[in-house]
Order: C-alpha cells, then sequence, then structure tokens
C-alpha cells in the first residue's frame, strides 16, 4: 500500500471530493476547510502536519493538530483496511485524541488504539448537526440595548479558556489561533466592554466553545450568538456545523430550534498518556 505523505498544500484538492452525497460528509470537508483557512493566514502552521496517500481521490486522510488526530475516508470498497493501515504506520504513543470523529470510522480508530497496545481513557459521544447556509442567511440579530456583537480579539482567548469545559495545559494558544484566523462572535456588555457571551470556529469547522458566562444566563444570549455567528459563516459560503453531547438537551433543543438538524454520530476518542501527562 501507497504510504502517507505530507500535504498541506493540496487541502483544496481533498476537500473537492467530499461535496458528494452532501450532507454525508460535511464534516470531513469542514475539517479540510478550516485547515485550509489557517495555512492560508499562517503558511508555517506550527505543531500541524496533513497527511494524505498519493491517489488523493480516496479521499483519505489525516490531520495531526498537537494531540488531536481529524481522519477521512470516502466510503468504498476496503477503505476500513486502507485507513487501518495508513494509520497504525503513524507515530501514536497514548495521550491523543481522535476528535470528532463520524461512526463509520469509530471501528477503525479502535483497531488502530488496540494495534499500537495505548489504553482508551474515554470514548465521548456527540451529534453532529448542520444548517445549510441558505437558512442561515435568513437570521437577522438585533443585540438587546446595551450589548454590542462583534469578533473576538486574541485579548479575550484567556477569557473563553477560563470558561471552557475542555480546558487543559495548551489550550489557550489553540483559541488565541482559532480566534486570530477564523470567524469568531462575542457579546460585549456597553458599559465597560465586558465579554458575556461568544463561541469560535474550531479547527475542525465546527462551531464550537458556545458559552454565556452563568450571571448573563437565561436571556436568550446564546440563540444570539449561535444565529450571528451562523450568518457570519454563511455570509463565506458555508454551512454551520456543530456537535452537542448526547446528553445536553438544552443545548439540542436550542439548536433544532434554530434550524440545525441530525447528520451523525461522532465521537471523540481521548487515549492515556503512558506518563499522564
Amino acid at each position: 500500500m501507497d504510504c502517507l505523505q505530507q500535504v498541506a498544500q493540496q487541502l483544496a484538492d481533498l476537500k473537492g471530493f467530499y461535496t458528494r452525497d452532501w450532507p454525508k460528509y460535511c464534516k470531513e470537508y469542514y475539517c479540510l476547510d478550516s485547515f485550509q483557512e489557517l495555512y492560508q493566514r499562517d503558511a508555517k502552521l506550527k505543531d500541524v502536519q496533513v497527511y494524505a496517500l498519493p491517489n488523493l481521490e480516496l479521499g483519505l486522510f489525516v490531520i495531526v493538530d498537537r494531540y488531536q488526530i481529524s481522519v477521512g475516508s470516502l466510503e468504498a470498497e476496503s477503505f476500513e483496511r486502507v485507513l487501518k493501515e495508513s494509520l497504525v504506520k503513524l507515530p501514536f504513543y497514548g495521550g491523543e485524541q481522535f476528535a470528532s470523529m463520524p461512526q463509520r470510522y469509530l471501528k477503525v480508530a479502535l483497531d488502530v488504539i488496540q494495534a499500537k497496545n495505548i489504553k482508551l481513557g474515554l470514548n465521548y459521544v456527540t451529534y453532529s448537526l448542520v444548517l445549510s447556509k441558505e437558512e442561515a442567511l435568513y437570521f437577522y440579530v438585533e443585540p438587546p440595548v446595551g450589548f454590542s456583537l462583534k469578533p473576538l480579539e486574541v485579548d479575550d482567548a484567556q477569557v473563553v479558556d477560563d470558561h471552557w469545559e475542555w480546558r487543559e495545559p495548551g489550550s489557550l494558544p489553540y483559541i488565541r489561533r482559532q480566534i486570530s484566523c477564523t470567524t469568531s462572535v462575542g457579546l460585549f456588555k456597553d458599559e465597560d466592554n465586558e465579554l458575556v457571551a461568544w463561541c469560535i470556529r474550531a479547527q475542525d469547522g465546527l462551531l464550537a466553545a458556545l458559552q454565556v458566562k452563568a450571571a448573563y444566563q437565561r436571556r436568550g444570549f446564546g440563540a444570539i450568538i449561535v444565529k450571528e455567528f451562523s450568518r457570519r459563516e454563511a455570509e463565506q459560503g458555508r454551512d454551520i456545523i456543530t456537535e452537542v453531547s448526547s446528553e445536553n438537551q438544552p443545548s439540542l433543543n436550542l439548536f433544532k430550534k434554530l434550524g440545525f438538524r441530525y447528520n451523525d454520530q461522532c465521537h471523540w476518542l481521548l487515549t492515556e498518556a503512558p506518563n499522564k501527562d
């Protein structure tokens, strides 16, 4: 079998193969789209490797972003075997996370983890949701009196990180990178410019890190942020994708109310590092 090669300059070509059967592969498409955008802003993107097979038409890719691994492959005969053979050849040691992975890759990822004698620490299940750009363009958002909507600044990253459920050592530089390079939305209090609600576009293209500070909850601010973010993404020609924990019924209700539809079940597989770091 051909070996994986680094192909950061061919992301646009790879992305084109995932437009088929839309929105089946929208997760893979927007993951590639997001990294393409990141590379356009920073051609020497730190701690990121993008791999694919020489035959790009297979669509198979692996992106390693620090410790997070994103995978994709078009479904075809023996695609699971080819994906497994490719992943096994990459240097994983434990402590990596298969991030935002559609259900169709789960067996392959679990087989690779077992083959490398790595211990699985967490299998976190989410629902993948999608909203079409045509629908998002209809959103009209008027911020509440005394508040303003605007993109986040890099200095806001500390607030986002402080309130993030998945905060960990190293997450602050990641949030700064995403704010610098791609879509983000914040709701700010006019009186003192306090950031009270926000979301960012994650490295895999997701509407992510959606948060409203506790003192400002139950005022509809979450819906305002989602609608504004979605409209801004739609104006760039993108559908909007997000993921919600299968147990987070309030968030599921919010996104469904705004028109998001279920697309897939996804998994976040976190492996244990040998030194527990």
